[in-house]
Formats: C-alpha cells, structure tokens, sequence
C-alpha cells in the first residue's frame, strides 16, 4: 500500500509542476516599441493571427491554464489585453487604436521557466496589422561534426552549409517583409532535436536545413530536396536518413513535437502538404540553375529528425555530393554557392507568393519585393542574388550610370 501512494504522490507532483500555466507580465515600451511579455512554465504551441476588422493580435496557447482571468486597459496604441478559457488552451486577446507592425512570440528560456515576448511596433506610415515571414535557416552539422570531407578538395560540410546559409541569410534579411533567423551562426554543435526546438521557440513559419553529402562512388553528384516522411523514397533517400540521426535531446521544458503529431493530426497533415509545397518550389529553381546538377528530379521523402516538427512547413536541401569532384569545386566557389542560395531564396520567396496571409507585407501594392542596398553591394550581384536582368532592376529604379548606394530602396520584380 505505501508503494502505491509514492507513486501516486510523485505522479501528482509531476503534474502540477508540468501544467504549464500562463501568466500576463506586462508592457514595455521604448522609441515607439513595444513589448508585452507573458510566462510560461514550458514551451508550448502557440497560434498566432492578427485582424483588421477590429485591430487585434489573437494569441492562442495549447494545453495551457490561465494563473488568472483579467482584462487590462493599456495605453495608445494598445487598448486592452484580456484572456479567456477554451477546453484545455488559453487565449490572449490583444486590442489596439491602430494597426502596428507585429512579430508571432518568441519563446525564450530562463531560470524560472520560459519568458513569452511578443514585439510590436507603431508608426503613421502603417496602414494595416503586419508582420514579417520568420524563415529559420539550418546550416547543417557543426563544431565537433564536421559532415562529410572531401580532403582532396579540402571541403567540408559543415564550413559550405554555413556559407551557403549566410549568403541566403543576406539576401532574406534585406529584403523587406523577411525576418530570417541563424540556427547556428559559427562553428558550433547544436543537436537535432535542438535545431527544430529553436524553430519553435521563434515561431517560424518555415525551416530550410542545409546540407551537403558524400558517397562512396564519387560519380555520384548533384542536389536533392528533402522532406519528411517514415519511409524513405529512394535507397538513396534511406542511406541518407541513416547517417543524419543524432541522440534525443528533449529536457522537460521544451515542447514535446512527437507527442503532439498524434494529439494533432489535422495541423501536421497540413504542414505535410505545406513541406511539399515548399520542396517543390525549391527544386523548380534548382532546375532552372545552369550550373547545378539534380542528384533527384522530385521532392524525395526520408526520415530526417530535424524535419519533424508539428506545424512548421520543413524542407532539407543536399546542396551536392563533395565526394565528387564536380560538385566539390562548385560548392567550394562563391558562385556555386550564391547559385544554391539563389535557388532557396526564388524557391522560398515562390512558396510565400503562394500563401500570403493578410498580414505579410512581402510585395507592396504593385507586386514589387523591396531591396535595400547594402554597402559593398553592386548592381550586377544584386541581379544575380534576385535573378533578374540588371537592366530590369535599372529601368524599374530609374537609376543612372549603375549608381547605387547603402540605404537606397529599389524595387525589384520575380
């Protein structure tokens, strides 16, 4: 008998210490900025979507209880904040006199649990809700896992998918309506399971992994898209599946993906769908790249870990094989590389084309992607990064003499 009531007591401990409730913190502000901070105990899935019609974010947090109910007034631009109750989720509800610009809540651990920030900005020139499109960018591998080497060419994976993620990095962060987000910024180790936890942790709305292989036969070149699937599609596909598998490393305070797959059909069914969509938009600009072979004409499904999350639409590119000579050179070169991240940029920039939620401010009225000039930068490599004619770009900005300078806005149209 006193068996059974340990464990009952431990379980009933673990359930309270684990309910993950939520707690309001409050507003702060600075130069017209604004953050509204809540706390949770773990991280959790959390929905996110704005309205117009009245000017509000909704923030719903799954399988969580509210500390307490409350309705706040604020001040301008925010008027209230109030909660409430539906089954086993919370709900935030955030009114405003105006729109703002917003971004979906980062999720940020500390000593006492998980810091929920959700940023919001405010100005005239705003004339609807909006937000950025959060793309999480993986370089592969990293610090104590090199990935494949080619010592014949002195190539290794981890140093090309770092490049070739800041050369994409570069071009998403500068265009407007992008926020894209490092999941490794140096030579670091980062484990699997973490890759994906940092996707979540900033709400990203999609998430590329970037990768380059080696074979024993190095006749064997050329790039391949990724997803995820528990079977692989190809033999290839499975012996690549093989290699990326890492131990798990989950602590209690991150949110649990694999359970949620089963408690969420409906949500990872369509990321599933929206995983294709993005594959596809990828490869089709892989195909139009002059100088990078296809290893694998279609979207090719494996077992990859760190493709596994519930919602966030997740692709994994193998940028070539550096066993082969071939490729190995091309990926050792800028241009090779600025190819592939030209083709990850068109392909990702195609995908949100396609679904442009109300609150992304992408394109502006005309259809027109917004660059702005970066020191170093000339037009001819700003052509090539957007894959237009620079004539295009000049004709469009009306711009002299090729003359452009950092800070200068120019419209570029794809």
């Amino acid at each position: 008998m006193k068996r059974n009531l340990i464990v009952v007591l431990i379980f009933s401990f673990h359930q309270v210490v684990f309910s993950n409730q939520l707690d309001f913190v409050g507003v702060s502000e600075k130069n017209k900025s604004y953050d509204i901070e809540f706390s949770l105990e773990k991280t959790a899935l959390i929905v996110a979507q704005s309205s117009n019609s009245p000017f509000s974010i909704s923030l719903e947090f799954k399988e969580t209880s509210l500390k307490e109910d409350f309705d706040l007034k604020q001040n301008y631009p925010i008027k209230n904040i109030k909660s409430s109750s539906s089954e086993n989720d919370s709900i935030i509800e955030i009114f405003f006199y105006e729109p703002i610009s917003w971004q979906k809540p980062q999720q940020i651990k500390t000593e006492n649990g998980i810091k929920v920030s959700l940023s919001l900005g405010h100005s005239k020139e705003i004339k609807k809700m909006t937000r950025e499109a959060i793309v999480m960018i993986d370089a592969g591998h990293g610090g104590r896992d090199p990935g494949a080497i080619a010592k014949s060419h002195n190539v290794i994976e981890k140093d090309i998918t770092l490049l070739i993620a800041n050369e994409l990095f570069r071009t998403l962060e500068d265009t407007d309506g992008y926020k894209p987000v490092l999941v490794r910024e140096d030579d670091s180790f980062i484990y699997l399971d973490q890759r994906y936890q940092k996707a979540r942790q900033n709400s990203g709305d999609i998430f590329v992994s970037i990768h380059a292989d080696a074979f024993s036969l190095p006749s064997v070149k050329g790039a391949a898209v990724y997803i995820w699937s528990d079977e692989a599609s190809s033999n290839s596909a499975k012996s690549l599946s093989s290699k990326k598998v890492s131990s798990v490393r989950v602590d209690e305070f991150d949110f649990d993906e694999d359970l949620a797959r089963s408690k969420y059909p409906e949500i990872y069914e369509k990321k599933k769908g929206k995983s294709l969509q993005l594959g596809k938009k990828v490869l089709d600009q892989l195909k139009r790249d002059p100088y990078t072979h296809l290893h694998k004409k279609r979207v090719e499904y494996a077992d990859f870990r760190v493709l596994k999350s519930l919602d966030i639409p997740s692709v994994l590119i193998e940028s070539g094989f550096i066993s082969n000579s071939e490729d190995a050179e091309r990926l050792k070169g800028k241009p090779g590389r600025r190819m592939i991240a030209r083709s990850l940029f068109l392909g990702i920039n195609n995908y949100f084309k396609e679904n442009l939620e109300d609150d992304f401010f992408i394109y502006d009225a005309e259809g027109y992607l917004t660059y702005t000039v970066q020191r170093g930068d000339v037009l001819s490599e700003i052509a090539i990064r957007f894959g237009v004619p620079v004539m295009d770009i000049i004709n469009t900005n009306l711009i002299r003499d090729e003359a452009i300078f950092p800070g200068q806005r120019i419209k570029i149209k794809i």
